[in-house]
């Protein structure tokens, strides 16, 4: 097994994306998540998507390329080893945060005034949203109030 990285990447969303093209970029997303053996989590903050891959530096690469690359303008702004994934329980995690929220919890107001500021996000912030966004969603599965979509344990080989 290769070592574990995770890559944030971040983009803007078109402006017309509806509710049943998120639902479709989610269901793309898992499926070539779950293919690839790679968990992570999405997040839509104010008309920009955060986009979190995690796995083996490979099959990452390989899932954003089938995914992302060819019908959307994402960037990377974070790739760094890790010694565990953060989200390991899930081939994509979603969840969609009010600007003033992921301000009030990053303490950056002026980070999130606008999509094009959003979109030059500093990594450190990215990941700090990313870490406190997947908690909270993490302690409400655990609760009951929500049901993520697990990752399975394939059997067999890879």
């Amino acid at each position: 097994m290769e070592d574990l990285i995770h890559v944030i990447y971040v983009g803007a969303a078109a402006s017309e994306i509806s509710e049943h093209d998120t639902a479709e970029f989610l269901k793309e997303t898992r499926k070539t998540n779950r293919k690839h053996d790679v968990s992570g989590m999405t997040l839509y903050v104010g008309g920009c998507l955060l986009l979190l891959l995690e796995g083996e530096a490979r099959k990452v690469d390989a899932a954003f390329q089938e995914i992302v690359a060819p019908k959307r303008e994402m960037r990377a702004i974070l790739r760094e080893p890790v010694a565990e994934r953060e989200f390991p329980d899930w081939i994509m995690g979603f969840e969609a945060v009010a600007p003033a929220e992921a301000a009030s919890l990053l303490g950056e107001p002026l980070v999130f005034d606008s999509a094009s500021r959003l979109a030059q996000i500093e990594p450190r912030s990215a990941k700090t949203l990313f870490s406190i966004v997947g908690r909270r969603r993490w302690q409400s599965d655990r609760s009951g109030m929500f049901h993520a979509i697990r990752r399975t344990t394939r059997t067999g080989a890879r």
